[in-house]
């Protein structure tokens, strides 16, 4: 009995022994102390070491990491200070990170990976800064974005790249600020050179000169421009472009009011000193806009009409905008298209942004916030030496979903001359593009059925409307989706309606509709709805205006004639989703069926 009481105290005392030499420290996710019970991390503190190696474990027992310490805090263990070769782990044993320390900072390439053990990012320090250097990677092991750090600020050229490894964008840094000039690639390859040149003063100007440099002053909002009584000319700002006559452009001016805004304001482009040759885009605070043409020395007049499109009181913004498609021309003031035109001699490579002085008024002003020109560029230019060349898609149309594996309706003019064909369309919630292929053609009915082919396309679960077989009554109110001009008014889908006019076409198209639904270019091909949301017709054309003096005169081909295209496929799925449409308000519908509508570009 005395052996085991003796045993027992003396096994006591060495566990006592163990306990003192031997405690656990408990850390939260932050790594900031907290108490055995709630917790997502430990260490082992032994009490004859003060300095080597340590080893930091999960609350499940796993190791979280091993690192060499000189000086360690074990209250503040992340202002220990370590020293040597740094390793984490994943919970299942992985590497997440590994990297180097030199007296306590960071030194040398660091490696970051996620929890399947692909590499995530690179970064290079310099005694705890980042410099060198610095890149990011997709979970397919593809780059992300690669650039440059000094003292801890991006520096020179960023290059970014999409999930597949085409080129994204080309930015350049000083000091982590964005210079104004980038190169920005779409996923087809398609490039634009684009200079974002904010005014205020904290931001990297590009070249530009001006008439006067006492007219302005450079606030944090941009360029404030002031005139009084005694100051007799106008001002102007020349920008230094890259602009070569075959490029499709946009030039974009954002115009802020202040207090004293009574002003005649605006851009100019493709202006030659030479020939004497511009165009002018205007605005004034009295509601209108102003167009300006002269051509080698010969005035062509101007338009000036008013508007609703622009904002008048202190403080808000206009955006004024130019963009060209071939020898069309389009004009837009805040997002809104007021006007076209069509040039077929561009001559000049100058651009502008123009401030008229109204000398009846003393102290006016207006804030130039900034401008952004865009201008096209060749996908392999960019990458090899960013030389100009040609840029985006050729042509635009809208089409809708007739089958759940991604067959899609569209006219047959969307796509007629087309090399390829792309789908933009929401899967998950998002815009997504996907490539497809003509599949049937019914030229004489100016039809085309479509198939996304895409391996990245999500066969849809259901579609909401149905392909009527009858023909809708006159006076009928129907409404469309669709991508409009989408280059110039944007990539979102636009909603107009209207009635049936006219059971018959031009010539008494016993194919067609009239309507009273408004339709631009990029609206071919988009689907004419009922008031229960099903497919009545395909929007087709418009009379041109111009040329029998018509207005708002409008055609759709007739669904029965959709129906014949489509049952030319055999075993298509039409899975109908089971939604009561005449339950719904007009904007519940519009919401539904706009994920079902899609934009078709052509290359």
């Amino acid at each position: 009995m005395k052996k085991i009481l003796l045993l027992f105290l003396v096994l006591c005392i060495n566990i006592g022994l163990f306990s003192q030499s031997k405690d656990t420290i408990y850390y939260n996710s932050k790594w900031e102390l907290a108490n055995s019970s709630n917790n997502s991390y430990y260490l082992i503190k032994e009490g004859n070491r003060k300095n080597g190696a340590y080893t930091t474990y999960y609350i499940t027992g796993e190791i979280r990491s091993n690192f060499y310490c000189n000086e360690i805090n074990y209250e503040d263990i992340l202002k220990s200070k370590f020293d040597s070769e740094y390793k984490e782990y994943s919970n299942n044993g992985k590497t997440i990170i590994q990297g180097n320390y030199v007296n306590g900072l960071k030194d040398g390439k660091w490696n970051y990976f996620s929890e399947s053990g692909n590499l995530t990012s690179e970064e290079v320090y310099e005694k705890g800064i980042l410099n060198g250097m610095y890149a990011r990677y997709y979970d397919n092991n593809k780059l992300y974005e690669k650039g440059n750090m000094t003292n801890g600020k991006k520096n020179g050229d960023w290059v970014s790249k999409y999930y597949d490894g085409a080129l994204k964008s080309i930015y350049n840094y000083k000091d982590s600020l964005v210079t104004p000039i980038c190169h920005i690639c779409n996923e087809y390859k398609k490039c634009k050179a684009v200079i974002n040149n904010p005014f205020n003063k904290n931001s990297i100007q590009s070249d530009w000169t001006c008439n006067d440099t006492l007219a302005y002053t450079q606030i944090d909002e941009g360029l404030l421009v002031t005139f009084n009584k005694e100051t007799k000319s106008n001002f102007y700002i020349d920008l230094q472009v890259p602009w070569k006559e075959y490029d499709d452009i946009s030039f974009e001016v954002t115009f802020k009011n202040t207090e004293n805004s009574a002003l005649e304001y605006g851009l100019v482009w493709n202006e030659n000193l030479i020939e004497n040759t511009y165009n002018q885009f205007m605005a004034t605070n009295e509601s209108e806009f102003i167009i300006y043409n002269l051509e080698d020395n010969v005035y062509l007049g101007n338009k000036i009409e008013k508007t609703e499109s622009l904002q008048l009181k202190p403080g808000e913004e206009n955006i004024l905008k130019v963009t060209t498609k071939g020898n069309q021309v389009y004009y837009s003031i805040n997002g809104d298209l007021v006007d076209t035109q069509k040039i077929t001699n561009f001559e000049g490579s100058l651009f502008k942004i123009i401030v008229y002085n109204n000398e009846n008024l003393d102290d006016e002003s207006i804030i130039l916030k900034n401008f952004i020109f865009k201008d096209t560029e060749e996908y392999s230019s960019v990458e090899n030496g960013l030389e100009p060349g040609k840029f985006e898609w050729t042509g635009s149309g809208s089409g809708f979903y007739v089958s759940n594996e991604g067959y899609i309706v569209t006219n047959y003019h969307v796509v007629e001359n087309a090399n390829e064909v792309w789908i933009k369309c929401k899967q998950d919630g998002i815009y997504q593009k996907f490539k497809a292929e003509i599949i049937q053609k019914d030229v004489s009915n100016d039809l085309a059925l479509i198939k996304i082919t895409d391996s990245a396309f999500k066969t849809l679960k259901e579609i909401p409307y149905s392909i009527l077989s009858g023909t809708s009554p006159l006076g009928s109110n129907v409404f469309t989706l669709g991508y409009p001009l989408a280059y110039v008014i944007g990539e979102n889908v636009k909603y107009t309606s209207g009635n049936i006019s006219s059971n018959c076409g031009m010539y008494n198209d016993i194919t067609s509709y009239q309507m009273t639904v408004p339709v631009q270019p990029g609206n071919s091909g988009g689907p004419l709805f009922d008031t229960n949301g099903n497919i009545v017709g395909v929007v087709v054309a418009q009379l041109n205006k111009e040329l029998y003096g018509s207005e708002n005169v409008n055609y759709a081909i007739k669904s029965n004639i959709v129906k014949n295209i489509v049952d030319m496929v055999p075993n298509l799925t039409l899975k109908k989703r089971n939604t009561k449409m005449n339950k719904l308000t007009q904007v519940e519908k519009i919401n539904l069926l706009s994920d079902y509508v899609v934009m078709i570009q052509t290359f």
